[in-house]
């Protein structure tokens, strides 16, 4: 008995980490954010107030899917670690365009989350993770 527990944990264990391999190696294959997107400056600055209106629009819209802490284990594993240095690299310009027009599994929120506003605020609540 014991022996068949230790096995499933390591069969689960390694396909966690698997996982986590694939979603680390893939974070930005597909996102083809052209450069002048990738070059735009966010206009809204990045206080405690905008980081709050970020948390609040991350924790409604985003959470679910990339986990409370942005780490990508949310309802759909495997999703964007915004906690990861490839995605702190990116711009904000890159990141609100990947915000707007969503990709694969990810919805584009440029019509749900509607004032560019809050769309920026969530950029900064992601810097943040």
């Amino acid at each position: 008995m014991k022996s068949n527990l230790s096995k499933v944990f390591a069969s689960v264990a390694i396909f966690a980490v698997a996982l986590s391999l694939v979603s680390f190696i893939s974070f930005n294959k597909g996102w083809d954010v052209p450069a002048a997107d990738k070059a735009v400056k966010n206009p809204v600055k990045a206080d405690a107030p905008s980081i709050g209106e970020g948390k609040n629009m991350y924790m409604k819209t985003c959470k679910m899917c990339h986990g409370e802490k942005g780490t990508g284990v949310g309802k759909m594993a495997g999703t964007s670690n915004f906690t990861s240095k490839e995605f702190k690299a990116l711009t904000d310009g890159a990141i609100y365009y990947m915000i707007n027009t969503g990709q694969g599994k990810m919805p584009a929120y440029k019509s749900k989350i509607k004032a560019d506003n809050d769309r920026w605020n969530l950029v900064n609540y992601l810097r943040t993770l």
